[in-house]
């Protein structure tokens, strides 16, 4: 599988969903669309390879929460999510940082964050050290600026505790906990 390329961007502000608000629209039809996603991409992750059948999210590629075409739409996991869509992970929900510097390319970041917090119980530091993230760098809302960075998916909780993102983390810590 070829994986689409990921790093830092973000959506249009007058499309974010602010704190509260929820995930986007429901019925049937969204369902049947998303649904129809997620199994012609078997579930997977199109930008890290990350596989899981729960909290994935049918993303839209253009930005357009609007276009709803199969075309348009590509299997995308929590942690590609806040990276593909910083604005939101860096400002509304607090759970990413900016880095000018590593040692990994984003979707390398992406995987061995998720490997060392989830599977070995690493800690955001150890994480941090082993990746060579250095010189932090604060959200600015350009494009070119931002493609340049590389974001990092803490472990911190959501500024909005009741969202998908945080019910997600929720649910890995609790899958990666010892029994």
């Amino acid at each position: 599988m070829k994986l689409l390329p990921i790093f830092p961007t973000y959506a249009d502000p007058t499309k974010w969903r602010p704190p509260g608000l929820g995930t986007k629209a429901i019925g049937d039809e969204w369902r049947s669309l998303r649904q129809k996603v997620m199994a012609r991409e078997d579930f997977t992750c199109q930008y890290c390879g990350h596989r899981a059948e729960k909290y994935q999210i049918a993303h839209h590629m253009d930005e357009n929460p609007e276009n709803n075409s199969m075309e348009n739409l590509s299997v995308i996991c929590q942690m590609c999510n806040v990276i593909m869509h910083a604005g939101q992970g860096c400002v509304v929900q607090g759970v990413v940082d900016l880095y000018k510097e590593s040692k990994y390319s984003q979707r390398e970041i992406i995987q061995i964050t998720r490997r060392m917090r989830f599977n070995e119980g690493k800690t955001d530091g150890e994480i941090i050290a082993f990746l060579g993230l250095r010189k932090e760098m604060p959200f600015i809302m350009d494009k070119n600026y931002l493609e340049g960075l590389c974001g990092f998916v803490t472990s911190r909780a959501s500024t909005d505790p009741d969202n998908m993102y945080e019910n997600w983390r929720k649910y890995e810590i609790s899958r990666s906990s010892p029994r």
